[in-house]
């Protein structure tokens, strides 16, 4: 795990984080280590999209920022990874214990679930059917006008609650809470998109934006 990460999440600069922070944070870090149980499933499908409509295998999708994404891919990835109830249930203990160490979990396991998913894409990127091809950034329900509902839809394609307990709400929140679904489209010619996350995303008001 990267620090620097951690602290980004925390709001500061490296430079601004005395020696009582870094000890707490690599403390979390290894309660972290010790308690969560990552896992991650993903599927590759064909894919196209033309005026605001992206079809993924048999999921057919009305999203122009989705469409934009994904312009130039004729494949794409369909991936859920999760921190697994480990990280819920440490958030909750430090909730319940010590405020201060709470935020700092939640940035410790925001920056590890979005280290695990880039794990999972480059792990994804060797599946033979994709050779070749470069890959976008992720992009997820919720993102622009890509509609949270679809979480509902890709948990189903890729058999989640089966492969890692990967569930929702009603209000089509995931459960556990420190999980990600994310489509990665993926063409013969390299896009921008997979270099620079923040400068991409529509929330240009994001506390986190780099």
């Amino acid at each position: 795990m990267d620090t620097k990460e951690v602290l980004r999440y925390l709001g500061y600069r490296e430079a601004d984080a005395d020696e009582q922070i870094i000890s707490q944070i690599e403390h979390v870090l290894e309660e972290a280590a010790a308690n969560i149980n990552k896992k991650n499933v993903f599927g590759v499908w064909d894919c196209s999209s033309a005026q605001g409509n992206v079809t993924l295998g048999e999921m057919n999708v009305k999203s122009r920022d989705l469409a934009r994404h994904l312009c130039g891919c004729n494949m794409a990835v369909l991936l859920a990874a999760t921190l697994g109830t480990g990280a819920d249930n440490l958030l909750r203990r430090y909730n319940e214990q010590d405020m201060e160490k709470a935020l700092i979990a939640q940035a410790v396991c925001a920056s590890m679930i979005e280290s695990y998913c880039d794990n999972v894409v480059n792990e994804a990127s060797l599946s033979p059917r994709l050779e070749g091809l470069h890959p976008t950034s992720r992009f997820s329900p919720g993102y622009g006008d890509f509609d949270i509902i679809w979480q509902k839809e890709i948990l189903k394609l890729l058999n989640c609650e089966k492969q890692i307990a990967l569930t929702l709400t009603d209000g089509y929140m995931l459960i556990p809470s420190k999980s990600v679904t994310a489509v990665v489209g993926f063409g013969k010619e390299k896009t921008d998109n997979d270099e620079n996350k923040c400068g991409r995303c529509t929330n240009t008001q994001c506390g986190y934006r780099r």
